[in-house]
C-alpha cells in the first residue's frame, strides 16, 4: 500500500492524490476520473473530479458525508493491485471521522498504447 499527497478544492469538489516521488509521463482520462502513470507504467496520480458525486456512484454513501470527509482528510494510501487483466486500484480516504475505500477497475495495459506514449 503507497501513502498519498493529497489536495482537495472543495469549491470545484476535485480531488487530487498524487506521490510526490513520481512524476507523470502520460495520462489516461476516464470521464470524471484521470489517472498519471510515470516511465515505468506504475500510478503516480490519480484526479477525481466532482468527486463526492463520484466517490457517491462508487459506494453507497450520502454525498454530503463524503464532502465532510474530503473537507477533513487526514491521510490518503493506495493499493493497485492487478487481477487477469484488470488493474484495481483501491483508495482508502481517512478523515478524523471515517474512512471511505471507493474502487477503480480498469483494463490492465500490457502494451503499447497511445495513451501512455510518452511513458
Amino acid at each position: 500500500m503507497q501513502k498519498l499527497n493529497f489536495s482537495y478544492d472543495k469549491e470545484n469538489d476535485d480531488l487530487f492524490l498524487y506521490n510526490p516521488n513520481s512524476k507523470s509521463k502520460g495520462s489516461i482520462e476516464l470521464g470524471d476520473i484521470i489517472l498519471d502513470f510515470n516511465n515505468k507504467k506504475e500510478l503516480a496520480g490519480i484526479q477525481m473530479m466532482n468527486a463526492s458525486k463520484l466517490i457517491k456512484e462508487m459506494m453507497s454513501e450520502n454525498t454530503n458525508g463524503i464532502k465532510s470527509v474530503l473537507n477533513d482528510l487526514q491521510e490518503c494510501k493506495v493499493d493497485v493491485k492487478v487481477k487477469g487483466n484488470l488493474l484495481i486500484i483501491k483508495i482508502y480516504l481517512l478523515s478524523r471521522m471515517k474512512e471511505l475505500t471507493p474502487i477503480i477497475s480498469i483494463p490492465n495495459i500490457k502494451e503499447k498504447s497511445p495513451a501512455l506514449a510518452y511513458a
